[in-house]
């Protein structure tokens, strides 16, 4: 995986985590070809802020826990800061959490813009412990927030507009996830439009969880605003697959979508107390 710049424990193929790093104050610019991220960065406690990243191919921003040469860290790499900064016109995803094992857990993901994405917007494999918060998204190809691992995850404040951009075929959602059995998680107070995003022939859920992957998931969902665009489109969503979810959702406000809100396999759905 090529970038622009990169952490040397990364470069270095490093067994651990590197120390705490900040980068403050620069501008990225890609020339838009091929696969290469912007930023990689294989770092705790790392403090990013007022970047500009853009016209990357690959991904804008990467906080991994593998190496160059596909090493996996044998530790954690964890409580970094990504704030106020400016990603756009990425062709893979804006901001991309790599994480084959559990070690990229407990970031903060606040304030920024990302534009533009070729693909997910905010692309988490691994959301355990993250904030995601103040952040404006629009005009993503994929998902608005994809967040994978849901455990103790905080997803508040968000403005998203337009996912799944230009799509005919498929499903796409504003804000989507999976969720760990034990330690809940919120969605709360984002606003989720898709007046330009929708296509004919495509599927459009603004807040989904696909399946808790073991144990019984928990999920608070409140205040959010969702203003869909067709019949077909799905406010909220909920589906636990082969395990538990259960859902405590009140004071939402969905408008123009068929369905209001549905839960599926495994999920129930309450009004919370």
């Amino acid at each position: 995986m090529g970038s622009v710049l990169a952490s040397s424990s990364y470069v270095d193929n490093s067994p651990t985590t590197g120390q705490p790093l900040a980068i403050r104050n620069l501008t990225v610019d890609c020339d838009g070809s091929g696969s290469t991220d912007g930023i990689i960065i294989l770092n705790w406690q790392v403090d990013v802020e007022g970047v500009d990243v853009r016209n990357c191919g690959g991904s804008g921003i990467v906080d991994t826990n593998t190496t160059a040469n596909g090493s996996a860290i044998g530790n954690t790499s964890v409580n970094s800061r990504f704030e106020n900064n400016f990603i756009s016109d990425s062709g893979r995803y804006g901001f991309e959490v790599h994480d084959s094992d559990n070690s990229v857990t407990d970031g903060y993901l606040v304030n920024n813009q990302i534009a533009s994405s070729g693909a997910d917007a905010i692309h988490l494999e691994n959301a355990a412990g993250w904030n995601i918060s103040g952040n404006h998204l629009y005009s993503d190809g994929g998902d608005a927030i994809y967040a994978n691992r849901l455990y103790g995850t905080t997803i508040y404040g968000n403005h998203i507009e337009d996912f799944g951009l230009r799509q005919t075929s498929g499903t796409w959602y504003g804000i989507v996830g999976t969720a760990q059995g034990g330690m809940g998680s919120t969605i709360f107070n984002n606003t989720i439009s898709n007046n330009k995003g929708e296509s004919a022939g495509a599927r459009y859920i603004y807040i989904a969880v696909t399946r808790t992957n073991y144990g019984t998931g928990y999920l608070s969902v409140t205040g959010n605003i969702v203003l869909g665009v067709r019949s077909s489109d799905v406010g909220l969503s909920f589906d636990g697959g082969a395990n538990k979810l259960s859902v405590a959702s009140s004071g939402n406000k969905v408008a123009r979508a068929g369905t209001a809100s549905r839960h599926d396999r495994n999920a129930t759905l309450t009004s919370g107390t």
